[in-house]
């Protein structure tokens, strides 16, 4: 079976229409779940694109590769799962965002229009002690507007996918991967006119819980990091009107590969994943960008049609982009590595394994806007965050999907807690990584500084 695989940037896992959002229209999405599953608690492994990137292609956590944030992308080592299908005979050809470092040998061999990181990369991870404010933080938010910033890289790679399937994939002998990646959701949040005005502002939601009731010193760093706070409405309104916008933008491209894929014959022998490298937080909670661990930055939009694939299903069992890793290496027909942490989705997919809530997610992150890491673990309605040296959040998103009731300090959770705080030692030494992060980082801003001044 083939593979075609397509990851947009920074898509909030609510903003669709078969996620049941209110406002936004994304009929070619809605379409690719009513052909296949959506797996409604997806989540990345970090959420920033770097680090979540690099963790996706290596089928590994950050903190066993080390590349902590924008400033540290991937470069080859360990190999990716690029390096692995080839070595195996399976062709991989990206178009688009990859977001490794530039020249790095990531393994991925056939890449067309890609994004790459050149180094020093974003330094703004390496300031966290202390912490700064973000010099575009504000101007990324009230900058949103109509315009065409984002159409044509977006139809270019999306021509480039369709020759692929058109006059490429039918000729090979061999299973294949496309690997079709788009910026778009992603800031700034520059819509072409006739999306935007699919979103009149005085329709749009509001962010909510803004301001913020939760108080916690980390958030409050990233809060000051992004400039995001005391937003005015009309203001909070565009930002709305122009991150739907986008989705249904990118909906239309997304939907123009599929139909290709169909015209073409191919989609009786392909699967299709979509999903996104992490979300956007778009003023809930007070926060914008990504890099928390609430649902709107550290959730995915996650769908999987294809050849024996129930229609019109979902799963509710927690899942996380590393699984995605495992599932594209078994789907065209090799055994997932054995130092990859995730797990193939296929057996779920087909009905052969029973969906399970005991099943365990885990996320990290080490970077801008933050003095210290935050460990994040999903088992089942309950998820945990952990800061190290500050207080812990617990939420029952079951009954709290919006995260508004942290139970870590009520008693009669206590025992829930310790179960997760265990779940989590077994996978990371929450202490010991954030220290490690810490002093790489540092290490790195003293190289940067020094070169710096040797060159002014």
């Amino acid at each position: 079976m083939n593979v075609l695989f397509i990851m947009t940037d920074e898509h909030r896992k609510d903003a669709m229409g078969c996620a049941n959002h209110s406002i936004v229209k994304t009929p070619n999405l809605d379409k690719l779940a009513e052909n296949g599953v959506r797996f409604t608690n997806a989540y990345c492994n970090s959420p920033l694109c770097v680090p979540s990137r690099a963790s996706f292609a290596t089928g590994r956590y950050v903190h066993e590769i080390k590349c902590w944030d924008n400033a540290k992308p991937y470069s080859g080592n360990p190999e990716s799962w690029g390096h692995f299908l080839s070595e195996n005979g399976v062709s991989v050809t990206t178009v688009g965002k990859l977001h490794f470092l530039d020249g790095g040998g990531d393994g991925f061999y056939d890449q067309r229009f890609p994004e790459h990181l050149k180094l020093p990369g974003d330094i703004e991870g390496l300031y966290r002690d202390p912490i700064r404010k973000r010099k575009d933080g504000r101007n990324r938010i009230i900058e949103a507007c109509e315009g065409d910033f984002w159409v044509d890289r977006t139809e270019q790679e999306t021509e480039e996918a369709i020759r692929f399937l058109k006059f490429e994939a039918a000729k090979k002998d061999k299973p294949w991967v496309l690997w079709v990646s788009y910026l778009p959701p992603h800031f700034p949040l520059i819509v072409p006119e006739k999306y935007y005005k699919m979103y009149p502002e005085q329709k749009v939601d509001l962010p909510f819980d803004n301001p913020s009731l939760d108080n916690h010193p980390i958030l409050d760093e990233l809060r000051l990091h992004f400039d995001g706070q005391n937003i005015d409405e009309a203001t909070l309104r565009k930002t709305r009107s122009a991150y739907y916008g986008l989705c249904s933008f990118i909906d239309d491209h997304v939907g123009r590969v599929l139909q290709v894929l169909k015209d073409s014959g191919l989609e009786e022998d392909t699967l299709v994943i979509y999903t996104s490298d992490h979300g956007e937080s778009l003023g809930d909670h007070d926060l914008w960008w990504k890099c928390s661990m609430y649902e709107e930055s550290v959730g995915i939009p996650l769908i999987i049609s294809g050849p024996g694939i129930p229609k019109g299903s979902t799963i509710s069992s927690p899942v996380s982009l590393i699984d995605i890793t495992s599932t594209i290496a078994e789907s065209v027909g090799i055994q997932p590595h054995p130092e990859w942490k995730g797990k193939s989705l296929l057996q779920l997919l087909n009905g052969n394994a029973i969906e399970s809530q005991n099943e365990i997610v885990f996320s990290e992150y080490h970077a801008h806007g933050t003095s210290h890491g935050i460990f994040m673990i999903r088992k089942g309605k309950y998820k945990y965050i952990y800061f190290p040296h500050n207080r812990s959040q617990l939420f029952d998103l079951e009954s709290d999907p919006k995260e508004m009731v942290n139970l870590a300090e009520n008693p009669a959770f206590e025992e829930i807690k310790a179960q997760l705080y265990y779940e989590l030692r077994k996978i990371v030494d929450p202490e010991r990584i954030d220290a490690q992060a810490l002093a790489d980082q540092k290490q790195r801003l003293k190289e940067y500084q020094q070169h710096q001044e040797l060159h002014q």
